[in-house]
């Protein structure tokens, strides 16, 4: 028993050992890894600070050359070449500002053509609203001259009780044809509709069907007559349309 017991106890040491070793082997890959990224960091700013001391030493080089360059030079040659500077600086002073003045030409044009713009956009919408508003100016003077005709023969017939009833109709039909030439011939309006036209719904209105046996659709009579102005149709006309021959 007691061979057993001390027999535990070394399986159990040799288990805490080899645990400390995996420990401690991590350590050391974590320790090594920190050493490697902060020996990596110092590279990098030893590089950083290489090259910033280049850069100044540059510019000193270059500030001494430019000493060395005005020393060896004599008053003469420093007057001659700040008289270079200063022309130089004058022709730059010139083109900049006439490249500013240039500048402020090219904004006053852009700036005159956007009120350009939006005076036309303000005239254009004034004219589109009144072309709307006074769209049948010109038709209504028209009608008007056939008003006045109108009450002219309304005001003779009232006036004169003995007027002959066949010169009154004449009279109408005087104004019944200015007012069809106002429609027909200024206006290009069409009156169309007559017994035996094939039947078109687009521009027919079917009232009612005929009896019969018909091969095809076709206007039998026609109630109202319908007009057309130019390819639109104003007002249907009203029709008796043929009933289609049964199979």
């Amino acid at each position: 028993m007691i061979q057993k017991d001390e027999h535990v106890d070394i399986d159990s040491t040799n288990d805490d050992q080899k645990n400390n070793i995996n420990k401690n082997g991590s350590q050391e890959i974590l320790v090594e890894n920190l050493g490697e990224k902060e020996q990596s960091d110092k590279e990098k700013i030893k590089v950083s600070q290489e090259k910033k001391e280049e850069e100044e030493k540059k510019k000193v080089q270059y500030g001494q050359k430019i000493v060395e360059k005005l020393e060896k030079a004599s008053k003469e040659d420093v007057i001659k070449e700040y008289i270079k500077l200063l022309q130089k600086n004058e022709k730059l002073k010139k083109f900049s500002h006439e490249k500013e003045t240039e500048s402020s030409e090219y904004l006053d044009r852009y700036r005159r053509t956007l009120a350009e713009m939006e005076n036309l956009r303000k005239r254009t919408v004034i004219n589109k609203q009144d072309s709307l508003k006074y769209a049948n100016f010109n038709i209504i003077s028209d009608l008007l001259v056939i008003l006045d005709d109108f009450q002219r023969a309304i005001d003779a017939a009232r006036s004169d009780k003995k007027m002959n009833l066949k010169h009154f109709v004449d009279g109408i039909d005087m104004i019944e044809k200015q007012f069809v030439d106002l429609l027909f011939k200024k206006y290009g309006v069409v009156k169309y509709g007559k017994n035996g036209d094939d039947f078109d719904p687009k521009i027919h209105l079917a009232m009612v069907a005929g009896e019969g046996d018909f091969t095809k659709e076709v206007v039998l009579e026609v109630f109202r007559k319908g007009y057309l102005l130019h390819d639109r149709v104003i007002r249907a006309a009203q029709v008796q349309v043929s009933k289609l021959k049964q199979k």
